[in-house]
C-alpha cells in the first residue's frame, strides 16, 4: 500500500514537470503579462474565463515560460487550435488586433436562477427592480424575461473612484475594456479588475444564483457606492449610510442616493469628514423604496473644496 502511495506520488510530481524540468506553474509575473498582452481575454473572442496556452510550441516541449509565446484561449478556441482546426498564424493575427484599446473582453452568465440575488459585502439584495440607483440610474437592475434558461435579465455598469468604467452588465453580459484598467483576473468565479497602481477596484464572486461583491468604490459626481469586507457604504458629499448585515428583498429599489454637484474628485477626501449613519441586521421587505438619500442643489466643487 505504502509503495503504492510513493508511486502515485511520484507520477503526480513528473506530469507537474515536462521532459526539461519545466513546471507548469507559470510565474505571476509572466501570467500578468500575457493578461495584458491578450487585453484579458482569449485573443479570439475576447471571452473569459480562459487558459494559459503555449502557442508555438507545446508545454511538453517548452524550455521556459516565454510571455511572447503564451496566449490566453477560451475553452472553446483552445479546442480548436489543439484539434489543429485553428492555426498558430490565426491566432498571432487575432493576438495582433486584441492590442486596439478598443478591444472587449466578455462573460456571459448563463442558466441564471429566477431566485438570483445580489450581495453587497455582507448586505443581501434580492431581485428587486433596482438594487442600487444613483441620480435614477441604475448601478444593478433586473428585468424578468420569458425564457425558462434565463429567468431575470441582469444590467448594470461599476465604476471606479475616478469614474472610469470599470465592468458593463447587458441582460447578463458581462463587458469590460482595457482602456482604465490595470490588471483583471478570472480565477475560477472570482473576478478582480485593479487599478494601474494595483489596488482592487472591484471584485466578485459569480455563479448562477448569485453575484458577491466583496470590493467596490462606484462613483458618479459626488455620489459613491463603496464595498469593503462586510461594509456597503452609499452616500453624496452631504451624507453617507453604512450598511451590514442587512437584507433588501423585493424591494422594488433597495438604495437610492441622489448627487449633489456636477463635478467631484474623490482623489485625496477623507471619508470621515462625511457624515455617516449605520443600519446593521436591517430587514426591508415589499417596499418601494428602502432607503433614499437625496441630493442637494447642485453646486460645482472639486476634491479641493474646503470640507475636505
Amino acid at each position: 500500500m505504502l509503495e503504492t502511495l510513493h508511486r502515485r506520488s511520484d507520477q503526480r510530481r513528473k506530469m507537474a514537470f515536462n521532459r526539461h524540468g519545466l513546471g507548469r506553474h507559470i510565474p505571476e509575473g509572466i501570467k500578468r503579462t500575457v493578461r495584458a498582452s491578450c487585453n484579458f481575454g482569449c485573443v479570439i473572442c475576447g471571452s473569459v474565463p480562459y487558459d494559459y496556452d503555449h502557442l508555438s510550441e507545446e508545454f511538453n516541449a517548452a524550455e521556459e515560460h516565454d510571455p511572447d509565446d503564451i496566449v490566453l484561449l477560451c475553452d472553446k478556441h483552445h479546442r480548436l487550435k489543439t484539434a489543429g482546426i485553428l492555426s498558430v498564424e490565426r491566432i498571432l493575427d487575432a493576438k495582433k488586433k486584441r492590442v486596439s484599446a478598443a478591444s472587449e473582453t466578455r462573460f456571459k452568465l448563463e442558466l441564471i436562477r429566477p431566485d438570483f440575488e445580489t450581495i453587497w459585502g455582507s448586505n443581501v439584495i434580492t431581485a428587486a427592480d433596482n438594487s442600487i440607483l444613483v441620480d435614477d440610474e441604475h448601478v444593478l437592475t433586473f428585468r424578468k424575461s420569458e425564457n425558462d434558461l434565463e429567468p431575470l435579465l441582469l444590467s448594470g455598469e461599476f465604476r471606479d473612484k475616478t469614474g472610469n468604467l470599470l465592468c458593463a452588465i447587458s441582460d447578463n453580459e458581462f463587458v469590460s475594456r482595457s482602456d482604465n484598467v490595470g490588471d483583471f483576473t478570472v480565477i475560477a468565479n472570482r473576478f478582480t479588475y485593479k487599478t494601474p497602481n494595483g489596488d482592487i477596484a472591484l471584485a466578485f464572486l459569480l455563479n448562477d444564483a448569485r453575484m458577491h461583491i466583496t470590493s467596490a468604490f462606484h462613483v458618479k459626481r459626488d455620489a459613491h457606492v463603496i464595498v469593503n469586507g462586510d461594509m456597503l457604504r452609499v452616500g453624496n458629499v452631504f451624507s453617507s449610510m453604512i450598511f451590514s448585515k442587512s437584507a433588501f428583498r423585493n424591494v422594488r429599489t433597495a438604495i437610492s442616493v441622489g448627487t449633489g454637484c456636477d463635478e467631484f474628485s474623490y482623489d485625496r477626501v477623507d471619508m470621515g469628514k462625511i457624515p455617516t449613519n449605520s443600519m446593521s441586521e436591517v430587514n426591508m421587505w415589499d417596499g418601494h423604496i428602502g432607503v433614499r438619500m437625496d441630493g442637494r442643489n447642485r453646486r460645482r466643487f472639486t476634491s479641493n473644496y474646503d470640507r475636505f
